[in-house]
């Protein structure tokens, strides 16, 4: 996912690259690309939500040597909003979420927010999702203040919001399964894989390169096995535990997050507890909410 991203003071519009931290918070998720539950029906708050951050994203691109300063007017700054209560700095913790430092921020957070909106919109409803989304969004940006401190650089993106959609999903569907083409799954893993092995000392080309044949090799296996070949499964992709996919990535979201309080520098640009905040409001109001959560593919009557 497109992450919740600090804005650099010379960045420029649509940079999203890395370096302006959107794709930094992409490693933490698995590529997914459709949910096994469908609707048949079109999700109207979901694409409301969508094209209203496309616009956004639209008028601020347009703005050319102001998009900057729009982003630090309207982005979530921490020290701002805990140095005094005004309803401009309020209305920054909602504002802050419909912003995006370039086109790969937003599209990736939009992504997600339709592969899991679709189906948690129709078992919420439009407002019921509509209210999910935005208090998620609201709980993100909170976390991010309070584990930031001072921090006068602001932050802008949608993450926290659909980290919570996407946490909403997963208690509504913990048996659900999630479609991910088998050439990003393989990337994604040896992208984890080497970036474990780099934390822990593992350095130079030789032991990485064996170690990423090795993950090739048992991915191969895995394709032929689970996918019916490999061309099929690298393309068709593989069937993967939501529990599995979310679990990772919230898990990851936290680590990072601790490793950020522990080591402000690290991550700088990522907000990792937005991600966080978001995800714990999503599962704790699809608790509450009441919802009629469609039957997986084959499932028995009532269970999901």
């Amino acid at each position: 996912m497109g992450g919740r991203c600090t804005i650099p003071r010379d960045a420029a519009p649509c940079a999203g690259v890395r370096g302006s931290s959107d794709e930094e918070g992409d490693e933490d998720v698995l590529p997914v690309v459709s949910h096994e539950v469908r609707t048949g029906r079109w999700p109207y708050a979901t694409v409301c939500v969508i094209g209203l951050n496309v616009l956004v994203l639209v008028f601020a691109a347009s703005l050319g040597p102001r998009f900057v300063p729009f982003l630090q007017q309207w982005g979530l700054v921490p020290a701002r909003v805990a140095a005094e209560v005004t309803l401009h700095n309020v209305a920054t913790v909602l504002t802050s979420t419909v912003l995006h430092v370039g086109v790969v921020h937003l599209v990736f957070n939009m992504w997600f927010l339709f592969v899991f909106g679709d189906a948690l919109e129709d078992a919420l409803g439009p407002w019921w999702f509509l209210f999910l989304y935005l208090v998620s969004g609201f709980f993100g940006s909170m976390l991010y203040v309070a584990t930031s401190g001072d921090s006068p650089i602001p932050a802008v993106g949608a993450s926290g919001a659909v980290s919570g959609v996407m946490a909403a999903s997963l208690v509504l569907w913990p048996r659900a399964r999630l479609r991910v083409p088998g050439l990003l799954l393989l990337l994604f893993v040896a992208s984890l894989v080497v970036t474990v092995l780099v934390a822990f000392g593992v350095t130079g080309w030789m032991p990485l390169a064996a170690v990423a044949a090795a993950v090739t090799a048992l991915f191969v296996v895995l394709l032929r096995r689970e996918a019916g070949g490999l061309w099929s499964g690298l393309v068709g992709g593989l069937r993967v535990p939501a529990w599995l996919a979310l679990g990772l990535y919230i898990g990851l979201q936290l680590y990072s997050g601790v490793l950020v309080l522990v080591s402000p520098a690290y991550g700088a640009s990522v907000g990792y507890w937005a991600h966080v905040g978001g995800f714990a409001a999503g599962a704790a109001l699809a608790w509450l909410f009441p919802s009629r959560p469609r039957p997986l593919p084959g499932a028995a009557p009532g269970e999901a």
